[in-house]
């Protein structure tokens, strides 16, 4: 074999070898209860602050809903607004992009040169710019999920109150490392 070639396929073969995806682990946790009977009423203690939690922040969450839907609205109607306009301006744009095109003008407007094409160029009747993009219409549910991510909050930090109460009571919290993604055979 050539050693050009045996040198390529070495350096192709190095290179999809560096790509390769690196594994991803999470540490998770296994809950092991205190073996002692009299630390039952101690868990059922946790397990019941845990439901409340819960329970108490979904409700504050669904509040918290109600309570940014106006302002949702009224983002999102602005928005419809503005939206108006960008597309008012992109008709203008586009119109101008056919005008030049039809003419095989380029962009800018001048007469002497900038914007020209030499007739022997393949493509002459090319704009030196790309078509413009039409605007994006907004979305209320984006809105509503830009609202929900600054104002309302899911996690209550109920989980860690629970596990130092579990711990509290006797119990031990044992961590361990998974892998989730892009796993070598030996960890499956």
């Amino acid at each position: 074999m050539h050693p050009v070639k045996c040198t390529g396929l070495i350096i192709a073969a190095v290179l999809l070898f560096g790509c390769a995806a690196e594994p991803r682990y999470q540490t998770l946790y296994r809950y092991h209860p205190p073996s002692d009977p009299a630390a039952y009423s101690c868990l059922q203690t946790c397990e019941q602050f845990l439901k409340t939690c819960h329970t108490e922040c979904s409700d504050t969450y669904a509040i918290c809903l109600e309570q940014i839907e106006p302002e949702a609205q009224s983002r999102h109607a602005d928005a419809l607004i503005r939206y108006e306009g960008e597309w008012d301006q992109y008709q203008r744009d586009l119109d101008r992009y056919d005008l030049n095109l039809s003419f095989g003008w380029g962009h800018y407007d001048d007469w002497y040169g900038q914007g020209w094409y030499d007739p022997a160029w393949p493509g002459r009747y090319r704009p030196n710019y790309y078509r413009p993009q039409p605007p994006i219409p907004p979305s209320y549910r984006d809105e509503l999920g830009k609202l929900q991510a600054q104002n309302c909050d899911r996690d209550c930090g109920c989980q860690p109150k629970y596990d130092s109460c579990f711990l509290i009571c006797g119990g031990k919290k044992i961590p361990e490392r998974r892998c989730m993604v892009n796993c070598p055979p030996e960890a499956k």
